[in-house]
C-alpha cells in the first residue's frame, strides 16, 4: 500500500490530520491534488489523477484527446469511410474489425451536399444513435468566422468525436504553407483542450501517394495516428481498398486491413462480416418464407436497420412483402 498522502483538517476535531490517498473516497481526490503553476503536478500526483481507464475510441487509432489523419486519393472512398467510423463510434460497434468505445460524435461534411450525404447513410440500414451531422461549403477554420461556428455546434453538441471530412475544404489559406496550416492545427488543439475532444480528419493524398497527404507535412507531424486509405480495385470494379497505419505513435505498427465497399454503402473487412442487409436477404433465402418480427427476435440485427434493410429489398425487386410474410423473388419473377 503507498504511503503518500495529504495534511487536512480533521472536521470532528479541528486538527490537522496525514491521511493515506488510498483511505480516502477517489472521487475526492483530484480535488485535493491542486496543480502547481495552473497546469502541472508532481508525477505521484499525476498518476492519481483518474484519466479515462480506456485512452482510446478507435483501438490503436484514435487517441482520447487525440487526433487522428486518413488520407487518400478521390475516389478512394474516404467519405463512405468517415460516415462509418462516425456510426461505429457513435453506437460501440466495431470498426473494420477494430473494437471502438461508444462516443457521441460530430461529424462535419465540407465537400457533399445534404442530399447525398442523407441519401448515403438511408441506404446503410443502420441506425446513427449519438451521431450529429453539419454540412457546409464555405466554413473556414482559419478564420475567426469559421472557427466561432463550430465552437458554438461543440458547445450545443457536446461530441467527443469531432470528425473533419475534408480538410483541403476547411482552409482559406495554402495547403503547401505550414504556416498557413498551422493556423488549423493551432485551433484545432485549442478545440481539444479546452472540449476534451479528439479529433479526426480526412485529407486528400498528394501527387505521389508513398510520400503522404496533400500540402505541408505539418498535419502528419501533427497526428497521433497517420492512415493511407488506396484503392485496390479498377475503377469500373466495386470499390476495393486497403487501410494502413502509417504511423501509429501510442502502439505498434499493425497490418494493412483489406476491405471492400457493400451496397449498403459501407465498407467491410473482405471475407469478413456481412451487413444487416445482406444478413436479412440471407435469412429470408434459408428460410423460405419469414417475418420482420421473427428476423428481429433472431438477432439478427436492431429493430431499425432490419426493417430499413426490409424496405430496401422490397423496394429493389429483391424480396416480396405479403402482409407479413417475407419471401426472395425468384430471379425469372424479377426479369419481368
Amino acid at each position: 500500500m503507498s504511503k503518500d498522502g495529504i495534511w487536512l483538517e480533521n472536521p470532528e476535531t479541528g486538527a490537522r490530520e496525514y491521511f493515506l490517498y488510498d483511505d480516502l473516497d477517489p472521487e475526492t481526490v483530484p480535488q485535493l491534488l491542486r496543480p502547481i503553476g495552473g497546469f502541472c503536478y508532481p508525477a505521484s500526483n499525476f498518476l492519481r489523477l483518474p484519466l479515462p481507464e480506456v485512452p482510446f475510441y478507435v483501438k490503436n487509432w484514435l487517441p482520447k484527446h487525440g487526433k487522428a489523419e486518413v488520407y487518400g486519393r478521390a475516389k478512394s472512398g474516404k467519405s463512405f469511410l468517415a460516415v462509418q467510423l462516425a456510426r461505429c463510434i457513435g453506437s460501440g460497434d466495431d470498426f473494420l474489425g477494430v473494437p471502438t468505445e461508444k462516443a457521441r460524435v460530430l461529424y462535419l461534411q465540407f465537400e457533399l451536399g445534404e442530399g447525398i450525404l442523407q441519401y448515403r447513410m438511408k441506404q446503410s440500414g443502420e441506425d446513427y444513435e449519438n451521431v450529429y451531422v453539419g454540412t457546409s461549403f464555405t466554413m473556414k477554420l482559419d478564420t475567426h468566422a469559421g472557427q466561432d461556428t463550430v465552437m458554438r455546434a461543440i458547445c450545443d453538441v457536446e461530441p467527443r468525436v469531432v470528425i473533419l471530412d475534408p480538410f483541403y475544404k476547411i482552409q482559406s489559406g495554402d495547403e503547401n504553407e505550414s504556416t498557413d496550416v498551422k493556423k488549423i492545427t493551432d485551433f484545432l488543439d485549442e478545440v481539444i483542450e479546452k472540449f476534451d475532444v479528439a479529433v479526426f480528419i480526412l485529407h486528400h493524398a498528394g501527387k505521389d501517394p508513398e510520400k503522404g497527404g496533400r500540402g505541408s507535412s505539418i498535419l502528419e507531424g501533427w497526428v497521433d495516428s497517420y492512415l493511407e486509405i488506396k484503392r485496390t480495385s479498377k475503377l469500373e470494379d466495386p470499390l476495393q481498398c486497403k487501410v494502413t497505419p502509417k504511423m501509429l505513435r501510442h502502439s505498434a505498427a499493425t497490418k494493412p486491413i483489406e476491405i471492400e465497399l457493400g451496397d449498403d454503402f459501407e465498407f467491410h473487412v473482405s471475407g469478413g462480416k456481412t451487413t444487416t442487409y445482406t444478413r436479412v436477404l440471407d435469412a429470408i433465402r434459408k428460410e423460405g418464407e419469414t417475418t420482420g418480427g421473427k428476423l428481429i427476435a433472431s438477432g439478427i440485427g436492431k429493430r431499425k436497420a432490419v426493417y430499413d434493410a426490409i424496405a430496401r429489398l422490397t423496394e429493389q425487386g429483391i424480396i416480396h412483402k405479403d402482409g407479413y410474410t417475407l419471401t426472395v423473388v425468384g430471379e425469372k419473377e424479377r426479369g419481368k
